[in-house]
């Protein structure tokens, strides 16, 4: 990593910036920023990766990419993930770049106004087009500016699953209060889902004269199991309806392809699966063809110079909202860097590994514990995801054994993961508890082993 000491500086006046870069260890880039690509770090990278190898060797060689902790196993993603090491070297040398040059550094780091460059490299990777796609905080910030931009009327109705996160269901209610806007859950299967066919009829019964949207969690953070999204968003298209999608857990971790897709509107974040930095995230919105959806650009500082006045798909409604006044450039340029790091990879390469092991871990674990226990994703392929969601208990409602092991499994066996709770039907009294473990691309076999068998000894105490 750059390293920048007072005394790297000339005495005199107006340091160059070719010196400043050769000084600071941004040299390195200095030749290729001002060229198409924002991240010139990445484009240097020497690792190569050789996919003749056998799988075993590929993917030990690209969990050298990581600084995790060595003495933990980190499976935990579902809530932040790790920057590899090209994307912390770019973001600490963007960083400098910007307290050295404050006025002129975006120029210098072609980030342009509005990042059109970058968009679009974003768009090709994501299946869309560069006036579709923003760079956002996360899919909070994503979230927010869609339930928040579209016109909603007393008595509208939006269709959520009874498993949506608090980043939706907070702006819904919201909506709710203000203007009378209706919300309907639509209970779908967990522990029990075999098919896609099952969530999307559970959402076609609820439908209504009244009813304005779906929003869904293309794959909820409560179970792990994945929603067949495409379906949903044409059952949507065939009735009129406006598609939201929470895909938190999406970018990084599985392919997406968002026209493929046909959904409305997508947020997802940049932090988790897609390992960038902290407040990042990818926000689409459809911006070609027909029937698009209202929205006004309501957090954005651009509304009355780009998007007033305007129907939609007659501007670039991606560039009205990337600009909100001070933006992080280098972390939002850092997020890029990730992002050519996993297509350098190759995302459904990605996709198969990641569900391969969390296939592999409910394998494990139904193994060790004989059959007995609870799983609440499903091991189905076309509904798996990296996320595991398993209680190893009799006793499915107890919050206290789900914690204590939790926590043991990271206090003495170095295992973090993390529990939820929810409930399993929309009618249930109580809520059920369950241990929520993520795999990813720097996970291997002998990991999942590890754990399997921790968890086991650990609950064999806990239970005697």
């Amino acid at each position: 990593m750059a390293k920048l000491m007072i005394e790297t500086f000339p005495e005199e006046k107006g340091v160059n910036r070719r010196k400043f870069l050769k000084c600071t260890g941004i040299a390195a880039i200095g030749g290729l920023i001002g060229k198409t690509l924002p991240n010139a770090a990445f484009a240097s990278y020497q690792h190569k990766f050789d996919t003749a190898v056998s799988d075993d060797l590929f993917w030990e060689e690209i969990q050298q990419h990581f600084v995790i902790d060595k003495d933990i196993v980190y499976m935990n993603i579902g809530t932040t993930g790790s920057m590899p090491i090209n994307v912390l070297d770019s973001y600490s040398e963007y960083n400098y770049l910007a307290a050295y040059h404050p006025r002129t550094f975006e120029k210098e780091l072609n980030a342009g106004f509005g990042l059109p460059e970058q968009r679009a490299a974003l768009a090709s990777q994501f299946g869309c087009n560069k006036d579709e796609i923003v760079l956002s905080r996360n899919t909070t910030d994503g979230l927010d500016a869609v339930i928040y931009g579209m016109p909603w009327f007393n008595a509208d109705e939006i269709l959520i699953t009874h498993h949506e996160h608090i980043a939706s269901l907070s702006p819904l209610n919201v909506i709710q209060d203000r203007y009378g806007v209706k919300l309907t859950e639509v209970e779908i299967p967990s522990a029990d889902a075999t098919q896609k066919q099952e969530f999307v009829q559970a959402f076609a019964e609820k439908i209504t004269n009244n009813t304005k949207a779906i929003l869904f969690s293309h794959i909820p953070y409560k179970t792990g199991t994945r929603l067949p999204a495409k379906e949903l968003c044409t059952l949507a298209r065939e009735n009129n309806l406006v598609s939201i999608v929470d895909g938190a857990h999406c970018a990084g971790m599985i392919d997406l392809d968002f026209h493929d897709m046909g959904c409305d509107f997508y947020a997802t974040a940049g932090h988790k699966w897609q390992c960038g930095p902290g407040s990042t995230g990818l926000l689409y919105l459809r911006n070609q063809g027909d029937n698009l959806p209202p929205i006004w650009n309501q957090n954005s500082s651009l509304y009355t110079l780009i998007s007033q006045g305007k129907n939609r798909g007659e501007y670039d409604i991606a560039a009205s909202l990337q600009y909100r006044g001070q933006l992080n450039i280098p972390a939002q340029l850092a997020l890029l860097d990730a992002c050519n790091f996993w297509e350098k990879i190759g995302r459904s390469k990605i996709e198969s590994y990641v569900c391969a092991l969390s296939s592999y871990l409910k394998k494990r674990l139904n193994e060790k514990f004989g059959g007995q226990g609870t799983f609440f994703s499903a091991d189905v392929p076309e509904l798996t995801t990296g996320l595991t969601t398993f209680n190893p208990f009799e006793d499915i409602n107890n919050a206290s054994s789900i914690t204590a092991l939790a926590n043991r499994l990271s206090n003495q066996a170095g295992y973090q993961i993390r529990y939820t709770n929810f409930y399993l039907h929309s009618s249930d009294p109580r809520q059920v508890y369950s241990t929520r473990i993520s795999t990813h691309l720097f996970h291997n076999k002998n990991q999942i082993d590890g754990l399997v068998d921790a968890m086991y000894d650990i609950c064999q105490s806990i239970q005697t």
